[in-house]
């Protein structure tokens, strides 16, 4: 009897540890990316995008943040402009994704069972184009009702992702492009 106890309960505690440590973590499927890459003539066409399907995981515990993008998923007003953007600029058949993976600083209080706004400073890794950078933002969590949404504002620079702008086109695209993310956050459930 006490051979087959150690197993049961071994068995319960992991489950309960599994099941503790998960409780920390949200996750989006369908986060909101936004750039705006104007340049410096006023043009009649707006070169901004803007996608709906990045994936954002967040892990309380650890405080790091996750997010991934589809490069095609990036719609434009213009579908020229789109085509473009998917071939010559970010060639995303030869680098389909980017992704964010950082952590939210330490010292920045952050409560999900109060409704209120918490300032956050994010630091990491953004890799696109190939290319990895570190990148450091200040971002915000809202949390109202037990809804938990989560936003930032950076800024990214061309040249440093080698993402070349053709000299015919250089007064149109901006060489530092304005980019947001927000997203609402759900608890990660596991069965």
């Amino acid at each position: 009897m006490k051979k087959n106890l150690f197993p049961i309960l071994l068995i319960c505690l992991t489950t309960t540890q599994l099941a503790f440590s998960q409780s920390n973590k949200y996750f989006s499927k369908n986060a909101i990316i936004s750039f705006d890459a104007e340049g410096k003539l006023d043009d009649i066409e707006e070169i901004k995008a803007t996608t709906k399907q990045a994936i954002c995981i967040y892990d309380d515990a650890s405080r790091n943040f996750e997010w991934s993008v589809s490069i095609k998923s990036f719609v434009f007003a213009n579908s020229l402009m789109q085509e473009h953007f998917n071939e010559n600029y970010l060639e995303s058949s030869k680098y389909p994704k980017a992704t964010f993976i950082g952590k939210i600083d330490p010292s920045n209080t952050l409560t999900f069972d109060k409704d209120g706004t918490y300032p956050v400073k994010v630091t990491g890794k953004l890799t696109m184009h190939g290319i990895t950078q570190n990148v450091s933002t200040s971002g915000m969590f809202n949390i109202q009702k037990g809804i938990i949404s989560a936003s930032a504002k950076f800024e990214v620079t061309l040249a440093d992702y080698k993402i070349d702008i053709p000299t015919l086109v250089f007064m149109k695209v901006a060489e530092i492009v304005k980019i947001n993310v927000s997203t609402n956050l759900q608890p990660l459930k596991h069965p």
